[in-house]
């Protein structure tokens, strides 16, 4: 991580500066950027593109819900004015939120954001911002990759058992290896579709592309 670290060091000039970090679904770009911002040396916010998703009921009357996460779902637009507001020296800016519990923009909530010295955008369309300083891809094996989303989603739909209020409470009380198969499903149909249509081919902007071992440990980062 040191190389990277100091590579963006030598980018920053004590102005504002935005990192845009992208990859598959759960490659484990969210662990990544904290990870990141808390090795360098300034003041640094990290953001999701997921709080720039087009709410639900949009998907669905635009007829693109099973589209979901790919690029023609997310408010690029306002993404983009996001990072160009903050280069203009505005002071903060508010923007959506999205609640996991309703897998959903949040009605009411909204996010301040102060503006800092650096912030890190991370999702599985980050690079396909142009506005950004330096941009990350953060690769792995695919096995790995359909292992850790298969992993995460039964861990968190465990945790839903008892909340009928989550989406996700209906899955929970599936048998696990018929959840396990319908999950798998939803890879192959939706985040397989999209990490090789949109996601992957984004790697080409990258300034570092970072190979993470089946431990999410870095194996290898290559300098552009």
């Amino acid at each position: 991580m040191d190389e990277l670290v100091q590579a963006i060091k030598q980018r920053y000039h004590d102005t504002f500066m935005s990192i845009a970090i992208a990859g598959s679904v759960s490659v484990g770009k969210s662990t990544f950027a904290q990870k990141l911002a808390e090795l360098l040396d300034v003041n640094v916010s990290v953001i999701s593109t997921d709080d720039f998703l087009m709410p639900n009921d949009v998907l669905m009357a635009k007829g693109i819900f099973k589209q979901k996460g790919f690029p023609q779902t997310y408010n690029m637009t306002a993404l983009t004015q996001l990072i160009m507001r903050f280069q203009a020296d505005e002071l903060s800016a508010e923007i959506p939120c999205y609640a996991q519990e309703l897998a959903d923009i949040h009605p009411e909530k909204k996010q301040r954001i102060t503006k800092p010295d650096i912030l890190i955008i991370e999702g599985v369309v980050a690079l396909q911002l142009e506005q950004p300083d330096f941009k990350i891809y953060l690769d792995a094996d695919l096995t790995n990759i359909k292992t850790w989303y298969l992993a995460r989603t039964l861990e968190m739909t465990a945790r839903a058992k008892n909340d009928p209020k989550s989406w996700r409470y209906q899955y929970a009380q599936m048998p696990i290896e018929s959840f396990s198969q319908l999950v798998m499903t939803v890879w192959d149909e939706t985040n397989q579709v999209n990490l090789d249509q949109y996601i992957e081919p984004s790697s080409v902007h990258a300034n570092a592309v970072v190979r993470l071992d089946k431990n999410h440990d870095i194996e290898t980062i290559i300098m552009k």
